[in-house]
This record gives C-alpha cells, structure tokens and sequence, in this order.
C-alpha cells in the first residue's frame, strides 16, 4: 500500500510504477462515483488528468498488457470506452466481476478462485486435460482411518468410505466419502444441488457427483492430496446433511424408521419416561 509500504525518502512514483511493473494482475475497483470522482466546479473529473494515479496506473497495466480485472462493487456498471481518457478505452474490454452486497463472502471467493491459479504459475496458464484445479502448493493432512471409521460411525451415518481406481490413472485409486441423496422428483434434484453449489464454492471444496433420475450421488475427496479424505471432506459432508435435513424437497420417510420401532411391542403404547 502506498500509504504504509513505502519508506521515508523513497521515489514513491517510480515505485508505484515498479509495483504494477511486477504485479501478475491488477485489480480496479470501481463503485458507482468512480468516474466522477474529484469532480470540480466546473466538472472536470480527476481521472481526465494525466497525474491522476489511479488513471495513471491502470494506463500502465494496460500497456503492458497485464491481466487487468474491473472490479463493481455496490452496484456499480463500467462505464463505456467513449466517455474514458484515452488510454483506458481498454478498459471496459475487460471481462469484470461483480461483488454483490447481500453475497459478499461468496463472490469474494469467487475473485480470490480467479486470481491464484494465475498467481502459483507465475501468470503461465499451462493447458491440461486433468479436471482438477491447480490448488496451493500444501494442503491438509489425510484422516487416519480410526479416527475417520468413528466419525463415519457416530455423527455422519449416511455415509461411507468407498475405494475405486482413477479414470486417468487406473493403477491409482482414490478413497472417497459417499452418500446418496434421494428426491421427490428430478427437477428437485437439480434444485438441491444449486442449492448446494455456492456453499462449495465458498468453502472451494467441490464434490464429485453425479444426478440419476430423482437421485443425487456424491463423493467427497481432497484431490491435492493425492484423492484421500480430508477434514475438508468431513465439513462439507455435514453441509450437504444440514441442507439436505432443511430441504423441502427431500424423500424423507413419512413414518417411523425401522430403528425408531425395535423394541416395541405389538399393540402395546410404549411406556413413559420414568
């Protein structure tokens, strides 16, 4: 930040424009005031100056083509090439990204999602066919089975751990949590799982899942880890129970399941509490 990371006796703009020389991606943040903002008397805006630094760093990262991303917040639009300085006409070729009030936390994720594969290549993208991201360089540790069997055992009793190979690499395997979630018809079950996607997306653990009819089938494992079961896995498998206990579309059970009705007998009102 120019108003904290700069040293006492620094050129500080030679290095502003050092910093956005060395910067992957540039993010300008623009609310719903951005273009009229130090508007005067006479309605000169600031950003027609040529020494504006906003205006002047944007114009340097646009020239050295780097990844500029416009950030809208509180509504705001980007305003259209013809009413900008001229060399920010580029800006609005830029594909932006709305932070939303009422989904903050959300669409913040999805900005960060954005950026780090960019920033842990060194601004390389590397084409591949894999289908899982590129994540950070360490990731959590997996579950020992013990301790994972008591947790499947106690508090997570719809699920199991299930063991099968890896498409792309057949001689791997991949241990995975598993439930099926069953629904009163297919368009519910489609609306559950759109339900469901923002949360992993803010919790950036996906499943593997897949919808057959009026079944949704998911599978949770850590794919950095080498596609083992994570305490990633554990909170999102209680996520998905929560939502899908809140769910009005669910095919839950209309009567006593057969555990509830052990131990009663036939024709008798059971006892009551002492």
């Amino acid at each position: 930040m120019d108003t904290s990371s700069l040293q006492a006796g620094m050129i500080w703009a030679d290095e502003l424009q050092a910093g956005i020389g060395a910067a992957e991606t540039v993010l300008a943040v623009v609310g719903p005031d951005w273009l009229r903002a130090g508007s005067n008397e006479w309605g000169q805006r600031r950003i027609d100056h040529e020494q504006d630094w906003v205006r002047q760093e944007l114009a340097v990262a646009l020239a050295k083509e780097k990844r500029v991303i416009p950030v809208l917040v509180r509504g705001a639009k980007l305003p259209p090439a013809e009413v900008l300085p001229e060399d920010l006409k580029a800006l609005p070729s830029r594909q932006a990204i709305e932070l939303r009030r009422d989904y903050w936390d959300h669409d913040i994720q999805l900005l960060l999602a954005q950026i780090a594969p960019e920033a842990s290549q060194g601004g390389v993208h590397q084409s591949d066919l894999s289908p899982y991201p590129r994540l950070f360089p360490e990731g959590p540790d997996p579950i020992a089975d013990d301790k994972l069997q008591r947790i499947l055992n106690t508090e997570l009793q719809g699920w199991k751990k299930v063991i099968s190979p890896l498409p792309e690499k057949p001689d791997d395997v991949r241990i995975e949590l598993f439930r099926a979630f069953q629904f009163k018809s297919f368009r519910e079950a489609v609306q559950f799982m759109s339900q469901v996607a923002p949360g992993c997306d803010i919790a950036m653990h996906h499943p593997r899942w897949e919808n057959i009819w009026k079944t949704i089938r998911v599978y949770l494992s850590t794919w950095d880890i080498g596609h083992r079961v994570s305490d990633r896995d554990i909170q999102l498998a209680r996520y998905f129970d929560r939502a899908y206990a809140e769910f009005s579309g669910a095919a839950k059970a209309k009567h006593a399941t057969k555990r509830e009705l052990k131990g009663r007998s036939p024709n008798k009102t059971p006892a009551p509490d002492a």
